[in-house]
């Protein structure tokens, strides 16, 4: 079984708040890519976050189509087109 290709995001709001402790959890977590902002949770659009979207939109395009006969494995937690 192939191993799942992680994607980290990390956020904070302030330039007093620092992203490191989210950067280095990601990092044990084995994140092949991380990506992070500093960025008001008011901005409506976030450019990094919207980057790993579409990289996880990407990968699972590129991905093999699993068959199975059970619903539960064979169901996305992505819809099928990314966001616009």
């Amino acid at each position: 079984m192939a191993k799942p290709i992680r994607i980290g995001y990390a956020r904070c709001s302030t330039a007093r708040q620092e992203l490191a402790s989210q950067l280095n959890a990601l990092a044990r977590a084995d994140c092949k890519r991380i990506f992070s902002e500093k960025i008001s949770t008011r901005v409506k659009t976030r450019p990094e976050l919207e980057k790993a979207l579409k990289l996880a939109y990407d990968i699972k395009e590129a991905a093999p189509t699993k068959r199975s006969s059970s619903p539960s494995t064979s169901s996305s937690a992505l819809p099928a087109t990314p966001p616009s």
